[in-house]
């Protein structure tokens, strides 16, 4: 099987990685990827400007006789990179562009979730500036807020606060303000939901799906859950907790309405459902929002514990009804821990991230534990490691217990050097959820 993967950062390098393993694929694209991802003998990487041209990139899969494509990002899912791939009878794992709305618009799903009756937190909806400052004047600030831009904004467009003067600079700086990167027309206000984070994936093909499994994100920047929210600082996954009644909650009280509703509105999802979920003192879900593609670092930390083919099991989902090929999930935990440059994460162009630094990264291999993802790296002329993007690369490690995979991740963390790096000390610290009262 010939497999092209979409995008470069440290979820792909794990669906590299995953994928290098598996006995059925004899070749891995990947467009563009990073140079570090030539340490698997089975990668090519293509060129960075077909991503430009989606047309092209097809053409280019049907040349070189792809069999399954999968995308790691969202933007391309978003702009209806499916179709491209379909068009020429390519199997793509992942949603068309219009389901892809759910993680697309926050304002798309949670309208959605109301129709559907799916839980999540109430919420309102400003369309103008103006009608958004009379809004938050009218709002109960000091018992919480969670502002949160329409857009994509790389897990960088929500902001938690019960302070009245964050929460007015954060609406100006996502509607109104040119420094900052992220920029959004319409905005959302939800009520806070007090609780235990968790992200949960479901692999889908519009009607069936395979529950894969959960883990727990780490979303700001530094330890305790202080600064500003991330793409993700690190991850964990423990069988214990949630668990398996949980786990049924959330299979009959969202992931099936969810199908079921986008199924009745003419979407079919097909693809990789992640379902970010607050659980609160009842044992009881609710969505935080969806994304329609694998977390990074959730990738990082879940397809290191699947048994089985994966390639194969997302083709199958890929052209046909039901996934045929057994795939598993260890009883083992996972741990992962994010390293990133310092000044991540910078939306303003008078914070700049401190980048390309030569990265001193010991002899470590595929095989080993504990295991090595890059993202945001690059070669110098001397062959050299260097900083590129603002998460440069994290450590997976595998283990029968928590604590023991937390200090095997560490001591694989605190190998590896460059110039102003920055990394959470306290991944997987707290025994159950990821962040406490956050969106």
């Amino acid at each position: 099987m010939r497999v092209l993967i979409i995008g470069s950062g440290g979820r792909e390098d794990a669906f590299a990685w995953k994928f290098q393993k598996e006995d059925k694929v004899s070749h891995i694209m990947i467009c563009p990827g990073h140079k570090g991802m030539k340490r698997f003998d089975k990668v090519e990487l293509w060129e960075s400007s077909l991503l430009g041209d989606y047309s092209s990139l097809a053409q280019k899969a049907v040349e070189k006789e792809i069999d399954l494509v999968v995308c790691g990002p969202e933007a391309p899912l978003t702009q209806g990179l499916a179709k491209f791939f379909e068009d020429e009878s390519i199997p793509f794992f992942g949603p068309s562009e219009s389901a892809a709305l759910l993680e697309g618009s926050k304002i798309f799903s949670k309208e959605f979730m109301r129709e559907f009756e799916i839980p999540t937190a109430g919420f309102q909806v400003f369309d103008r500036y103006e009608d958004a400052v009379a809004g938050l004047e009218a709002w109960p600030v000091s018992s919480g807020i969670v502002i949160k831009a329409d857009g994509l904004a790389g897990g960088k467009g929500v902001v938690v606060t019960t302070d009245r003067e964050v929460a007015q600079k954060t609406l100006f700086d996502f509607m109104k303000n040119p420094e900052v990167s992220i920029h959004s027309d319409r905005i959302l206000f939800e009520h806070i939901l007090p609780g235990e984070e968790v992200s949960a994936f479901a692999l889908c093909n519009g009607e069936e799906f395979f529950f894969l499994g959960m883990a727990c994100d780490h979303k700001r920047v530094f330890d305790y859950d202080e600064g500003p929210n991330t793409g993700g600082m690190g991850c964990y996954r423990d069988p214990l907790w949630p668990d398996a009644d949980l786990k049924e909650k959330i299979i009959q009280k969202v992931l099936i309405p969810t199908l079921k509703g986008m199924k009745e509105r003419g979407h079919p999802f097909k693809g990789i459902l992640f379902m970010g979920l607050m659980i609160n003192s009842m044992n009881e879900p609710f969505v935080i929002e969806y994304n329609v593609r694998f977390g990074d670092p959730e990738a990082q930390t879940l397809l290191p514990l699947i048994k089985g083919e994966l390639a194969v099991a997302l083709h199958q989902l890929s052209t046909q009804a039901k996934i045929e090929t057994p795939l598993t999930l260890s009883e083992e935990t996972s741990v992962h821990v994010v390293m990133t440059s310092g000044g991540y994460p910078s939306i303003t162009k008078d914070q700049p991230m401190s980048l390309n630094h030569k990265i001193e990264i010991p002899l470590l291999t595929h095989e080993d534990q504990p295991l090595l993802f890059l993202a945001g790296v690059n070669r110098n002329e001397d062959g050299q490691y260097i900083n590129t993007g603002g998460r440069v690369l994290g450590v997976t490690a595998v283990s029968e217990g928590l604590e023991t995979a937390r200090k095997m991740a560490y001591k694989g963390i605190e190998m590896i050097h460059f110039k102003d790096s920055h990394y959470r000390t306290d991944i997987a610290l707290n025994r159950r959820g990821g962040l406490k009262s956050d969106q």
